[in-house]
């Protein structure tokens, strides 16, 4: 059974994943902590806000035309976290979401799966 606050958790991680599409990183405060933290294959991303508003910016930069979707949801029975499968530039990553007491997220943690439709057999 999912924990009550799980819907709107999974609600707030698909409006950051809207904010950084549409570009909008002046918003990103409205859905991460102010220390959040992104740690990427066990090295730190970025930490802080406006850490996260340069990094999504310069992946925009590096990426235009690329798109954070999250492919599913994995887990969400754990009352402060959600686990997600998110596709980016064709890569799927494995991303725990932890969220702080202020109810936004406070620490990103992705893991590299692989390419998207890799192991679906297709030549």
């Amino acid at each position: 059974m999912s924990h009550p606050s799980s819907q709107a958790h999974k609600t707030l991680i698909e409006h950051f994943t809207e904010a950084i599409n549409e570009r909008h990183v002046h918003k990103l405060d409205d859905f991460l902590d102010e220390n959040v933290e992104e740690i990427l294959n066990s090295k730190a991303v970025y930490k802080g806000i406006q850490g996260a508003r340069e990094y999504y910016s310069m992946e925009h930069e590096a990426y235009p035309k690329g798109r954070w979707k999250i492919l599913e949801y994995l887990d969400d029975q754990h009352k402060n976290t959600i686990r997600a499968r998110v596709l980016f530039d064709n890569k799927t990553y494995n991303t725990l979401y932890t969220f702080g007491p202020s109810g936004k997220i406070q620490e990103i943690e992705t893991v590299y799966e692989g390419e998207y439709g890799s192991s679906s057999g297709h030549k």
